[in-house]
């Protein structure tokens, strides 16, 4: 009769390791994040102890390429110990340096190796790298309403780069001509390897030209 009263005491005592993954960041593969290749991302990852015991379990993150390899991993040890019944917040930097997409995981161990949770079921893309922004210039050539010449027969663009289309205008012959004058009214931008100046030209025609393509008319006539 001792010995039946004493066994729950003794299954009250047996320790349940358990835990969950409660969230993740980035978490949604419909909306992945979008950066720059080489800016930092944050990665987070919220645990919850789903046991009876404190345990100073192991999480991990792993990102892979679009190649399923991996290009780095995130590991920390939880110190202190988690209590049952809390939650904690871990968070890493990852910089994705090239452009493309990159998939996340996300691991609970009780042990080393011993896997005990895991989110999503699949790596997700999470994180797509982006193009590096251009850097802007720090010296500008001209300024905003400056007389400016072109100096040979120009393009003009709708915006500023090569892969948008000239201006639409019937003042527009293809090509500004040498020669003609305009005011600067926008700029600088620098894109596809030029930097870009938006002049507004004598003849009624308004476009994105290349800096090497005019001249600032005030610096001909010794204004400046």
């Amino acid at each position: 009769m001792g010995a039946l009263l004493s066994l729950p005491l003794l299954l009250s005592g047996c320790a349940k390791i358990s835990a969950a993954i409660q969230d993740y960041t980035p978490a949604d593969p419909d909306a992945p994040l979008e950066v720059a290749a080489g800016e930092p991302v944050e990665i987070t990852l919220t645990v919850a102890n789903t046991g009876n015991r404190a345990r100073a379990f192991l999480v991990e993150a792993k990102v892979f390429n679009v190649m399923n390899v991996e290009v780095q991993r995130f590991s920390t040890r939880l110190d202190p110990p988690l209590p049952p019944k809390e939650t904690r917040t871990i968070s890493w930097t990852f910089v994705p340096e090239t452009e493309g997409p990159y998939f996340l995981q996300f691991y609970v161990y009780k042990d080393e190796g011993a896997l005990i949770a895991q989110a999503p079921e699949l790596p997700a893309q999470l994180i797509v790298a982006t193009a590096p922004a251009e850097p802007q210039p720090t010296g500008a050539k001209f300024e905003l309403g400056e007389r400016v010449r072109v100096m040979e027969n120009l393009n003009v663009r709708q915006g500023p780069s090569t892969s948008q289309p000239e201006v639409e205008d019937p003042d527009y012959p293809g090509y500004m001509p040498t020669g003609s004058l305009g005011n600067v009214v926008e700029g600088p931008v620098i894109a596809d390897g030029y930097t870009w100046w938006k002049v507004e030209f004598d003849r009624g025609v308004t476009g994105w030209c290349v800096e090497d393509g005019i001249e600032s008319l005030d610096v001909l006539l010794g204004r400046k």
